[in-house]
């Protein structure tokens, strides 16, 4: 009887400690508004509901306080729907209780982020750089959402699962899915057509843009737009408001000055930034003619230009008109962009919709593993119901930064290395991704997964080490490999030095050495140091791949499964 009632006291004592745990949540101490601050964001951060705070600092003023500590980080704060305070004890020792309503549940943010990297996993493709990856994702949710008109749904939660959020859905899901690809990211503040607004920071290389998704997404209009695409403060400030107590980095770059420095024409091209082009701007009727004409070669889907305010309503229509005697279109629909962005311009945007649409467009390329010396002829086709067009001559092909040289069926490498060609027609898009490497590198590539205990795999390229007769070894729990036959496959020149017993890799202005038997490498002249030092193994040079790949900026994975080293 005894045991029965320490059993039952010790259960109801289990249960009075979960109910007072589940009720008032975990207690923290602070001394001082810091270290209050530090608990509210960690408890914030990780979306409990409730907790308290013995402390004992200063209490002046202590609800204001305490307010504009939730306000001061606008990433919680855009996931808070009512925070209330309960303030008890003496001038000495007080006790804080917290109590916060998110706008998604904690279960709901961990399903949020599973579905962000199903997302990334599917848009973002080997080879990207920042700046692709960036506009990946935000031409994803510009597709995917639908502002919310009935201001019900306030989360990227919402947007992911609903399709529909209003701009804190946007701006939070472009926070989140930026950041997971380590992008430097922040949230704005502020307002924008007369109401509260927020939207994006982004850095891409050594400057900050601001970007808005919201306002790149009109209401009834499917079609993505770069208006409010990496703008300045200057830009952005034309027609948003932004908080004055926010400490934002200055973003004084124009994206267009930006990518022209990088060569980055494709993106020029795919953000419609290349209307400031010269030869994408109408100064009078003449030149819009002139134009457009040349652009409805390619039978775009979409067309935009830049003309000057003063060309007339008339001339306009009168350009329009023009293309309507193709007698492969049917129906033109434009609208003009008129803001005080665009200053003493105007944007026409034409859509256009033709006769005949092709259900696809095919790209017949001979191999996607070329010869850098080589000059590859390729086709592209219309596929129809009964019928396949060659359209070779009036597909558009996205430029590729000068890297490779493309025109009408024929393509010419300028640097090894891997590219992903777009090809357009009539709105239908077509990628091809393909590799381009040096003659020498073709002897050691194979499709067929060699039987070896390690592999590399490259472009999706094996390497067939038998001709060299040395094949990768685990060193330390590093994979070491022959330098001659994975770097030259990487389009970087090899070779052995023997004066100082080291082996040079060089690839562009970078020179790495790595002497033999050394934990030492240097590149460009600087040291670093080696978990696993060069060797010589049957008089090949064993290199720790890892840090001679990401030294030339190659990613690195490793396939544990089937024991695969993976570069690309």
């Amino acid at each position: 009887m005894k045991r029965s009632i320490k059993r039952l006291l010790a259960t109801i004592i289990i249960m009075l400690t979960i109910f007072t745990l589940n009720a008032f949540g975990l207690t923290y101490e602070a001394s001082n508004y810091a270290e209050l601050e530090n608990i509210i964001f960690e408890q914030m951060s990780n979306y409990n509901t409730n907790f308290k705070i013995k402390y004992s600092g200063s209490l002046d003023n202590i609800e204001e306080v305490l307010k504009s500590m939730v306000a001061k980080d606008i990433y919680v704060n855009s996931n808070i729907s009512k925070v209330s305070w309960n303030i008890s004890g003496t001038n000495n020792i007080s006790n804080i209780k917290v109590d916060v309503k998110y706008i998604i549940s904690p279960e709901e943010r961990i399903e949020a982020d599973r579905e962000i990297d199903r997302i990334l996993d599917s848009i973002i493709k080997p080879f990207m750089n920042d700046h692709e990856k960036a506009k990946a994702v935000h031409d994803y949710i510009v597709l995917k959402g639908e502002y919310d008109l009935s201001y019900t749904y306030y989360s990227d939660y919402d947007l992911l699962t609903k399709g529909t959020s209003v701009c804190n859905g946007y701006a939070l899901l472009t926070y989140n899915m930026l950041n997971k690809l380590n992008i430097p990211v922040r949230l704005v503040s502020g307002k924008a057509g007369g109401e509260n607004h927020i939207w994006n920071m982004v850095k891409l290389g050594n400057y900050w843009f601001h970007l808005d998704t919201t306002w790149n997404d009109p209401i009834n209009n499917k079609d993505i737009t770069y208006t409010y695409y990496m703008l300045t403060e200057n830009e952005i400030s034309k027609d948003h408001i932004i908080d004055k107590n926010l400490n934002l980095p200055k973003a004084t770059k124009k994206y267009y000055d930006y990518l022209k420095e990088l060569s980055y024409d494709r993106l020029l091209v795919e953000t419609a930034l290349d209307i400031y082009h010269e030869e994408n701007t109408a100064e009078n009727g003449s030149q819009l003619k002139s134009i457009l004409n040349r652009k409805i070669t390619h039978r775009p889907h979409k067309i935009t230009v830049r003309f000057n305010k003063s060309i007339s309503q008339d001339s306009i229509k009168d350009a329009m008109s023009q293309l309507l005697k193709n007698d492969f279109i049917s129906v033109i629909e434009y609208n003009q962009v008129d803001s005080t962005n665009t200053g003493q311009w105007s944007i026409l945007n034409l859509f256009i919709k033709y006769k005949e649409k092709p259900e696809k467009i095919a790209v017949d390329f001979p191999n996607k593993v070329c010869n850098t010396a080589s000059e590859i002829k390729f086709n592209v086709y219309a596929i129809y119901d009964n019928k396949k067009v060659n359209i070779t001559e009036d597909v558009y092909i996205y430029p590729y930064d000068n890297k490779l040289e493309i025109s009408k069926g024929t393509l010419k490498f300028k640097e090894a290395g891997n590219y992903n060609l777009l090809f357009e027609f009539q709105g239908l898009r077509e990628e091809l991704s393909i590799t381009g490497l040096n003659s020498s590198a073709f002897n050691y590539i194979t499709k067929e997964k060699p039987n070896n205990y390690v592999n590399v795999k490259i472009y999706d390229q094996y390497i067939d080490f038998s001709s060299i007769e040395q094949w990768p070894i685990i060193e330390e729990g590093r994979t070491m490999v022959p330098l001659r036959a994975v770097f030259e496959v990487l389009n970087c020149k090899v070779k052995w030095e023997e004066s100082s017993k080291s082996a040079v890799v060089e690839h562009g202005a970078l020179k790495i050495m790595i002497p033999a038997n050394s934990k030492t490498a240097y590149i460009n002249g600087k040291a670093y140091s080696l978990d696993v030092p060069a060797k010589l193994v049957n008089n090949r040079i064993m290199l720790p791949l890892r840090f001679v790949s990401e030294a030339i900026d190659k990613s690195v994975v490793w396939d544990d499964e089937n024991k695969v080293v993976l570069i690309y």
